[in-house]
């Protein structure tokens, strides 16, 4: 799956893990970098102590074409994986020294008269030695579960573990700290983001351990090696698992005639199915055999299983003690203190608040779901799996309100799609998207892609990745590759970043045609690319995406209305053969029905979010996890009307638990922001190019720079509220 989460700051669709559909102009010169030599990498030891043997990268170096180790495109050779197997350790070698040396000269302020302590040289300094750690992992995460060489993912995984010992040890530098507290005590005017980061980076000291004593510091370096190298493990199991089942064509009757052709008997027969999502949730959807479907399911949610179950438990344990030993109750209460929700009972009361009030409309959903399970032949009292929670929402749909999944996919071939989101974010922000292919790629499929503005002026790159293949990262996501910052000399860093999909590829048998889910989840994901790259944050650590936890994926989620307006459907949604576009008759059904099965549909939200806070708040048993098959069945059927299957373990494949930790209740905290802040379109118009410039100058570019609830305020004109989510949730 991914190197880790936290550290390559990933951000997942909403739906990806749940039972939702997600399958996610000129030439640019490729830009001048530093000559690629073949010289045999520095070892660990050298790179960490800023020896003259590693040359320093500097803070704006391409982790592309420095982790590639080729500064043009390449046709994927495996002297392309050669040179990338050597350029990505020298990525991390020389972006460690880099920082180990900038903190070194902070460290050697300690002692020095207070006049030599300024913000340059001390805070400003850490920020600097923060992009510089960034550089040295963020690429080669991406490279680890997204790279088609398996030595070079093996060698990628191999940095963060010495990223991860390197903050440590700053964290408990009783130098460093000294140096900065005493800056801090001068009390200098200081700009608003400049404040907020000192202010952070002093309690940061705290939260990471400074004031234990040598014992404890000596346990908790032990427990972030153990953590950050079981976390890899869990994610490598998960992108390593390729489970399938095969089935008849006659097994498979009703899945689209599209899919069909796409999938070529094997000699015996019969059709291999994936887990992967363009095999799965169609099947789970449209397969009028439900033994099928569920027999796919149970393979879907046992990925990993043998090995991540007990990791997973080990995890648990491990991050227990670690709060424990920073003097927190529980997992949770340490994770949130720093978001917006502030504690785990402020994150319990939320969830209970959503059950209750969503308790009604989901007893009329699942209420019209067994009804349809009964006119398609099942019984009144059948047990309904969780398999056919899409089949029957699919059934209803089209029999409530005319709508035929099928149909609507016809009008969202994947290129399509792509072009369209395109052309609807230029149109809001001024923006031009121009090919770049001349730019190093880790894979032929890889689209790199320059931002600029209408003057023509570069403002961000990112690559498209968004089709399937062996080893790569299975779920819809963006890694972030470089972030931003004003540089000492004014000008800006290029933020770079990546979207990470699966989605159908074309060029096979049958059109490449995703479900409107599909095209949601791409909107989605675009929602963090435009975060990330319009950020014009004046330091590295509050740049695009680096927002609260809880707050990330209000951007994202609001762009997913895009995905869902007659005006901006009409700029792509053309069916794939005629070209014409959507008609208005369908679109009116898509409407009508779309705010059907969303009761259920947060409430197995709800069930991940409540899974993930009682697997980071119960207390261990006998110094042991808990069961976390066992939590996992109670909270299922507590929060959701489909049954536990037995023998299945979704925990082996809930990523989130590693880069999410104590935190996918963010989603839902993060959809009620994204529906006050699309209260202003809404009202505005989707395209008022005002209202976007607003959202840019007022959302987007900031960052972290200033407090969440802030910039909320200060885009609306009002204080933020629920009053439209709870709405929303209701529709």
């Amino acid at each position: 799956m991914q190197g880790r989460l936290s550290r390559s700051a990933l951000f997942f669709c909403l739906s990806s893990l749940s039972v939702l559909s997600v399958s996610c102009a000129g030439q640019a010169p490729a830009p001048s970098a530093p000559p690629v030599t073949t010289a045999q990498p520095a070892s660990s030891s050298s790179a960490t102590k800023g020896s003259a043997a590693v040359a320093l990268a500097p803070l704006d170096v391409d982790p592309v074409v420095v982790g590639l180790g080729r500064s043009n495109a390449g046709p994927g050779t495996e002297a392309d994986a050669g040179l990338a197997r050597d350029g990505i350790v020298r990525l991390c070698d020389e972006s460690l020294a880099r920082a180990t040396s900038l903190l070194d000269e902070i460290r050697a302020l300690d002692g020095k008269p207070d006049s030599e302590l300024t913000w340059a040289s001390t805070v400003g300094k850490l920020d600097h030695a923060k992009i510089a750690l960034r550089n040295a992992g963020d690429f080669p995460s991406l490279m680890a579960v997204s790279h088609p060489d398996e030595t070079v993912r093996d060698r990628a995984k191999t940095c963060e573990p010495r990223i991860d010992k390197l903050e440590t040890s700053l964290w408990l530098d009783p130098k460093l700290a000294s140096v900065i507290k005493r800056y801090a005590a001068r009390n200098e005017k200081l700009s608003g983001p400049q404040k907020r980061l000192m202010d952070r980076v002093v309690r940061d000291f705290r939260r990471n351990g400074l004031d234990l004593d040598p014992k404890g510091q000596a346990r908790l370096r032990e427990l972030n090696e153990q953590l950050t190298q079981l976390g890899q493990d869990f994610d490598s199991n998960l992108a390593a698992s390729h489970l399938t089942i095969d089935a008849t064509p006659a097994e498979l009757e009703g899945l689209p005639k599209e899919w069909l052709a796409a999938h070529t008997p094997k000699a015996n027969g019969k059709i291999e199915i994936t887990t992967d999502y363009p095999d799965y949730f169609p099947v789970v959807t449209y397969a009028k055999n439900r033994k099928v479907a569920l027999e796919l399911y149970k393979q879907f949610d046992n990925r990993g299983a043998d090995k991540n179950v007990a990791l997973i438990e080990k995890i648990l344990v491990l991050r227990n003690e670690k709060a424990k030993l920073l003097g927190y109750s529980t997992w949770a209460d340490y994770v949130t203190e720093p978001r917006m929700a502030k504690s785990a009972q402020n994150v319990a009361t939320f969830l209970e608040g959503l059950r209750k009030h969503l308790a009604k409309k989901g007893d009329q959903e699942i209420a019209e779901f067994r009804a349809m399970h009964v006119k398609l032949g099942g019984k009144p009292n059948d047990v309904l799996p969780p398999s056919d929670r899409l089949y029957l929402e699919d059934q209803v749909r089209k029999a409530k309100y005319g709508l035929d999944s099928k149909e609507v996919s016809q009008y969202f071939e994947v290129r399509n799609v792509k072009e369209g989101l395109l052309a609807i974010t230029s149109k809001m922000f001024g923006l031009k998207y121009r090919p770049a292919p001349n730019l190093p790629t880790w894979h032929p499929d890889v689209e790199p892609m320059e931002v600029t503005d209408t003057n023509g002026k570069v403002l961000g790159r990112f690559y498209f990745d968004l089709y399937p293949r062996e080893g790569k990262y299975k779920h819809a996501a963006v890694f972030s590759i470089r972030d931003t910052m004003k540089m000492d000399d004014g000008s800006r860093l290029m933020p770079i970043a990546a979207i990470e999909c699966n989605f159908p590829k074309p060029g096979g048998a049958g059109p490449a045609l995703m479900t409107h889910q599909d095209a949601v989840t791409f909107f989605h994901e675009f929602g963090h690319i435009l975060h990330h790259v319009l950020s014009n944050a004046e330091l590295s650590t509050f740049a695009g995406t680096s927002v609260a936890r809880d707050f990330v994926e209000s951007p994202s989620q609001m762009l997913e209305e895009w995905a869902w307006a007659k005006e901006t459907l009409d700029l792509f949604a053309v069916h794939y053969e005629t070209k014409k576009p959507m008609p208005a008759k369908l679109h009116a059904a898509m409407l009508r029905s779309r705010g059907f099965g969303r009761a259920l549909a947060t409430q197995r939200q709800l069930f991940l979010a409540a899974l993930d806070q009682a697997y980071h708040t119960r207390p261990l048993v006998d110094g042991h996890s808990v069961d976390t098959t066992k939590v996992l069945a109670e909270i299922n059927d507590s929060y959701t009307p489909f049954k536990y299957v037995e023998g299945t373990h979704f925990q082996a494949t809930f990523g989130h638990l590693i880069g999410y930790d104590a935190g996918y209740y963010g989603y839902q905290w993060a959809l009620s922001i994204a529906q006050d802040l699309f209260t202003r379109f809404k009202k505005e118009g989707m395209l008022n190019p005002k209202v976007a410039a607003d959202y840019r100058a007022k959302i987007l570019e900031p960052g972290a720079s200033d407090d969440e609830a802030k910039l909320v305020e200060n885009f609306l004109g009002r204080p933020g509220t629920d009053a439209a989510y709870k709405a929303f949730l209701l529709e």
